[in-house]
């Protein structure tokens, strides 16, 4: 008693979580709701006074048919609901996240009291969850920016290594190989001496728009150098990915680069050695050494031309 002030404790506590955010419910032995606040008779799409006197199950049925309130995303929902209680029904206390069709999002908590009576609750994380999304889409952009090449927007050479160890992982599970196309321009310091380093990166960039169309259906097309490039051709043989390359090179050698700053097309070729990683192979570095010494060979031998590892 405060005063001379006389007060109804239980009327001031309803009015109060009537006009909370988070949810407040109250269920008998027979999951019948016998208190609830506005906030948690929104998460079934109803009004406080249609709430009360119905079954929980019920509620959470027509939430899910009405597409109202809280998002349950089942085909089946009699073969949800059994799970959820039974889920219930394992310990006293149970906590959860739910989110409701307009966004928000609430930590729930659903308490077994000892009369048979169920305590509910659920406190607005919204905010939370949001924060977290944003916090995990800012390290989505840090790993793409670690992971990318500035110039071109292709993987770089940190991605490649990433890359070649997941095809490594996934040819020993599938007893599989696969194989390496190593790429190099011929002569590009020319094109660099002859008309700047700009129209050298609006090459490099040009050809980029071409691999990353060409190697569509293959997973790593990384820039690993100023002007070399890798390939990752899964469950190609020597033989398929020497024809690939070589329909590639040829590709590129008749291809018109355009230079926009002196309105004029030139021609490029490039270079590349072909090599197979095998299962006994213990890392992608043999076989990279593999392609650089096929390549070295394609450029004695006259450039614009593909070999294949021994």
């Amino acid at each position: 008693m405060i005063g001379t002030t006389k007060f109804n404790l239980e009327s001031i506590l309803k009015m109060g979580l009537d006009y909370s955010p988070d949810c407040f419910g109250v269920l008998d032995e027979n999951q019948v709701v016998v208190y609830c606040n506005n906030t948690f008779a929104d998460a079934f799409g109803v009004t406080k006074q249609e709430a009360l006197g119905l079954n929980h199950i019920d509620l959470l049925k027509a939430a899910w048919t009405e597409k109202k309130g809280v998002n349950i995303e089942c085909e089946d929902f009699s073969d949800w609901a059994s799970k959820l209680e039974a889920l219930y029904d394992e310990k006293s206390l149970n906590q959860f996240e739910a989110d409701f069709r307009d966004g928000r999002w609430f930590k729930m908590t659903r308490m077994n009291l000892e009369n048979g009576y169920i305590f509910m609750f659920g406190v607005d994380i919204t905010a939370l969850k949001e924060a977290q999304k944003d916090l995990e889409d800012a390290n989505q952009k840090i790993q793409i920016l670690a992971n990318t090449d500035q110039l071109t927007g292709l993987f770089n050479r940190r991605a490649f290594h990433s890359l070649s160890d997941e095809a490594i992982t996934q040819a020993k599970r599938d007893k599989k190989g696969f194989s390496l196309l190593l790429i190099d321009f011929d002569l590009f310091k020319e094109i660099n001496d002859q008309y700047g380093h700009d129209t050298g990166d609006k090459v490099l960039r040009e050809f980029s728009t071409i691999s990353k169309v060409f190697f569509g259906q293959y997973k790593a097309l990384c820039r690993i150098g100023g002007e070399e490039f890798v390939v990752l051709a899964s469950e190609l043989d020597l033989d398929q990915a020497h024809s690939l390359a070589e329909k590639f090179r040829v590709l590129v050698a008749g291809h018109q680069f355009y230079l926009e700053n002196i309105h004029q097309h030139i021609q490029v070729t490039v270079s590349i050695g072909v090599a197979h990683w095998r299962a006994d192979d213990l890392c992608i570095n043999g076989s990279l050494q593999k392609a650089d010494d096929a390549l070295y060979k394609a450029k004695r031998a006259g450039r614009n031309k593909v070999f294949k590892a021994c």
